[in-house]
């Protein structure tokens, strides 16, 4: 009996298997880089919405009491607590925070840049 060699042999099914493989290990690699980038960008959307929160207080703060900036001008995390134009100022996790914001007018127009103290997490130029 004559055998046919035109098909697959085990030294070929070792090279497919392991080339595979490979290529599943590098797949996984990615994914799991890919739902970590996604993970810290949820993480840093809760503390860019903090800093929105404090903006938002701190410009109803500015209105309510008609103050006039020429500067710069600092208003606290405890000042918008105090006065109830904030309730509470937590991460992800539950933890307070701290957190302020700077109240500049230039040419007659207020920007209003809200910063916050985190564990874990610090806005920069805190």
């Amino acid at each position: 009996m004559k055998l046919n060699n035109k098909g697959w042999g085990t030294l070929e099914m070792l090279l497919l298997s392991g080339g595979l493989l490979i290529a599943l290990l590098i797949a996984v690699f990615f994914i799991y880089k890919l739902y970590g980038s996604i993970g810290n960008s949820i993480e840093n959307k809760i503390y860019l919405d903090l800093e929105s929160n404090l903006e938002v207080a701190a410009k109803n703060y500015i209105d309510d009491n008609n103050i006039k900036v020429n500067g710069e001008y600092r208003i606290s995390f405890e000042t918008l607590k105090s006065n109830n134009y904030i309730d509470e100022l937590k991460d992800g996790k539950g933890k307070n925070c701290d957190g302020y914001v700077i109240v500049s007018n230039v040419d007659n127009i207020d920007y209003y840049n809200g910063y916050v103290l985190c564990k874990g997490y610090q806005t920069l130029n805190y």
